[in-house]
């Protein structure tokens, strides 16, 4: 039997958070895999809502090492930093730290821009900061010469203006697939 693992690293749009079928897209992940490739997937899921680039980087090591197996890292965090906000040379030094942790480990690394976010009291006075990050993850793709995945255009699945629905995270889900397909050919 082929089976292969992929560790997803974020915050709540990792979780899956406002699902209605409390899924997220690393449920919606594997089985979009498995029907290209006929290999089993799975997608071991460390999201934390609220979370920042900050805390992600603290429990990074511990994440990633839990799973020897895993050869793939998909990785989308910094909507939470865009409440504070972050200095942006803290985030960036934040997703190097967390690259090098995933290189150090053997695994490849596939970033995720961030999505485009519709009003929402939370973070209504710093959405520029999302087209800062994004500039910041564009940047580290080509320095660590690693995959992309883009995420913007999905605004219509936004449920509150930050989270998706099921429909969201689906085609999330097939976003990462594209990136990860590359890298098994």
């Amino acid at each position: 039997m082929i089976w292969n693992e992929v560790i997803c690293l974020g915050d709540s749009l990792t979780y899956g958070a406002r699902d209605e079928y409390e899924r997220s897209y690393t449920s919606e992940l594997p089985p979009i895999l498995e029907k290209i490739t006929n290999e089993i997937w799975i997608c071991h899921n460390y999201g934390i809502n609220g979370e920042t680039s900050s805390n992600l980087l603290r429990r990074s090591w511990r994440n990633v090492s839990s799973h020897p197996q895993a050869k793939i890292v998909c990785l989308m965090i910094g909507t939470n930093d865009t409440k504070l906000p972050t200095p942006s040379e803290i985030y960036r030094d934040n997703l190097r730290q967390i690259i090098n942790i995933c290189k150090i480990q053997k695994k490849f690394v596939i970033l995720g821009t961030l999505p485009t976010l519709k009003l929402n009291p939370n973070y209504r006075h710093n959405l520029e900061y999302i087209d800062i990050y994004n500039t910041i993850v564009r940047e580290l793709v080509k320095e660590n010469k690693i995959e992309i995945c883009e995420f913007d255009n999905l605004e219509s699945y936004l449920v509150d203006g930050v989270h998706f629905g099921n429909e969201g995270y689906k085609k999330i889900a097939e976003i990462w697939s594209k990136s990860i397909l590359k890298l098994q050919e």
